[in-house]
């Protein structure tokens, strides 16, 4: 279950989307405060003017050379990438607050409320209800989660209510953001965006659906065991329909073993599988059971789904098999991933279980430039 925090306080947005919001408005506060100037006169250090032009080819020089943002390697181009989003996205952020801020005012007549601590709690418990029939769902499909077994059903009842609670929160807010930005509503314009660095993919002999030709290329890196992965999957499920034709989709294996300890040995199986032409089947399978992971089910997987059983047990021993995933896992971390799912989107990258929208972007952005 995920620890993840959400606040919500003097009506602005913490937290959902990115941990280092409360410190920055702590420090923005402390520093007006000891200040009698106004911030537009205030003198801005240039090595700290984020207005400058992310950008730009040139970063700086060394030893009377200059170093080219173009030279970089991949890895050292997405860490670039990364640090300059950050200060990005907290002024996205900001604005997203002041906009919030208004969405709640607006509610607040709609609604008649005069106050607005009551209007804030009226508006969160409206976009994060959860029916009893979801934690029914939840349980049913989940029963065998650690955090759940043997508890008796009043109490998994209430730990479920919270988590959807919370998923639903992030998930609005994080569609918030997003929907408002692509719509124009908030737009960064004291410095330009990062400029996403795009990157060659190699496919290999990786499982994939849809035409080799298609437009467009989603290579996802993932974790069976990994629950944001398993989410993910619903999303791009939903690519795949909507974009049917257009889409091609890729996956590469990259089991995060220090914390799933059924990461390997399920990749393994979805290999498997793929060497009896069953992968895809095998792969929803265990995205559809991924807190249930372990070899009872692989092999009850691969009887449902029509496999050999022989050629998959003797598979699973195959040392081969580990030592392609392996390559997998090397191949992602020169590629800068340390997390799960990371997708690229035509070698642009996309990192997390983003909501549908930010694939919409990247997937119309690349299409409308084919045409």
């Amino acid at each position: 279950m995920s620890s993840g925090k959400f606040i919500i306080g003097g009506v602005f947005i913490i937290a959902a989307i990115a941990g280092s919001i409360p410190l920055f408005f702590h420090d923005y506060k402390r520093f007006s405060n000891s200040n009698s100037t106004t911030p537009s006169a205030v003198s801005i250090p240039k090595s700290l003017d984020f207005s400058q032009n992310f950008s730009a080819d040139s970063l700086g020089t060394y030893s009377n050379t200059i170093l080219k943002r173009s030279e970089l390697s991949s890895q050292e181009r997405q860490s670039l990438f990364d640090a300059e989003s950050k200060v990005y996205t907290i002024v996205e952020e900001l604005l997203a607050k002041r906009y919030f801020d208004n969405v709640i005012k607006d509610y607040m007549k709609k609604k008649n409320i005069a106050s607005l601590s009551t209007a804030q709690q009226m508006f969160l418990e409206e976009i994060q209800t959860v029916s009893p029939e979801e934690i029914k769902s939840f349980i049913t499909q989940n029963a065998d989660h650690p955090r759940l077994k043997g508890k008796p059903f009043n109490e998994q009842a209430a730990m479920v209510r919270n988590y959807l609670s919370e998923e639903k929160r992030n998930t609005y807010f994080k569609n918030f953001i997003a929907d408002a930005s692509a719509k124009g509503i908030i737009e960064v314009t004291g410095m330009p965006k990062p400029f996403q660095p795009k990157v060659k993919i190699d496919v290999g002999n990786s499982p994939s659906r849809g035409a080799n030709d298609a437009p467009i290329t989603i290579v996802e890196f993932a974790d069976f065991q990994c629950p944001f992965c398993a989410n993910a999957n619903k999303v791009v499920e939903e690519i795949l329909k909507e974009y049917k034709g257009k889409v091609r989709f890729v996956f590469k294996n990259f089991p995060i073993t220090q914390i799933h300890p059924e990461a390997m040995n399920s990749a393994i199986a979805a290999e498997c599988a793929y060497q009896q032409n069953k992968y895809w089947q095998m792969h929803e399978a265990l995205f559809a059971n991924n807190t249930k992971l372990g070899p009872a089910l692989y092999n009850k997987i691969a009887q449902n789904i029509g496999l050999n059983l022989n050629e998959f047990n003797k598979c699973k021993n195959d040392s081969s098999v580990k030592e392609k995933i392996v390559s997998e896992i090397e191949y992602g971390q020169k590629l800068g991933i340390n997390a799960t799912p990371a997708f690229y989107i035509n070698g642009t990258q996309l990192m997390g279980a983003q909501p549908k929208i930010e694939f919409d972007q990247i997937i119309k952005k690349e299409l409308a430039a084919k045409n």
